[in-house]
């Protein structure tokens, strides 16, 4: 009689350690999968840096949300610097307009006919004028949608006669777009004016003037 209880009691601490085992696996698998799926979305969130001529200003594996506006900031010096460093050259010239065209709507693209039409690059080929841009801040708004930016910079226009420095104040709109190799910011510029183009110095290379 002793040995069957023995015996009972070993069987019963053997379906004890089953269903423990049975149990510890099943919360091992529950505990994988839950993790897997956490995991998958935390890369869900990550963006890469690019290689290539646009110098992306983020580091790998930056989380979206928390680098929208270095993001942004990026892509508008990318642009300016496009639209407003401009070479003596016609194709060049086409060339680059034709890029920062792509990162905006209808606001942009009137702004280039514009300058077109009134024979602005035809008069910087025929005088072989330089202008250089550099953006010195970006005021950037990201409470409401679309975002709203103001960009601060300086242009210098070299002629033969001398340099001309001017404040370059422009602003616009920012609209979350599909990021694609001419967007890889993921911001599409809307309602893009210039505020200020005053000048603030003139250097002129020959004495008398």
């Amino acid at each position: 009689m002793k040995s069957l209880r023995n015996l009972e009691s070993a069987f019963s601490l053997v379906r004890v350690c089953f269903f423990t085992v049975i149990a510890c696996n099943l919360i091992s698998v529950l505990f994988c999968f839950g993790y897997a799926k956490w995991f998958n979305a935390k890369q869900n969130e990550k963006i890469y840096a690019l290689e290539g001529e646009v110098p992306v200003m983020i580091a790998l594996g930056q989380n979206v949300t928390e680098n929208r506006q270095a993001e942004a900031k990026s892509q508008l010096e990318v642009f300016h610097k496009l639209f407003f460093s401009i070479v003596p050259d016609m194709g060049e010239i086409k060339y680059n307009m034709g890029k920062a065209m792509l990162m905006g709507d209808n606001s942009v693209s009137d702004q280039y006919t514009m300058l077109d039409e009134n024979g602005y690059f035809r008069q910087i080929c025929e005088a072989q004028i330089r202008c250089s841009y550099v953006c010195d801040s970006v005021k950037l708004d990201l409470s409401h949608y679309p975002y709203h930016a103001i960009v601060y910079g300086r242009t210098s226009i070299v002629r033969t006669s001398g340099t001309t420095v001017r404040r370059l104040v422009t602003s616009c709109n920012l609209r979350n777009v599909l990021r694609t190799d001419e967007i890889p910011h993921g911001f599409l510029i809307e309602k893009f004016r210039v505020e200020d183009n005053t000048n603030i110095s003139e250097v002129s290379l020959f004495k008398n003037q």
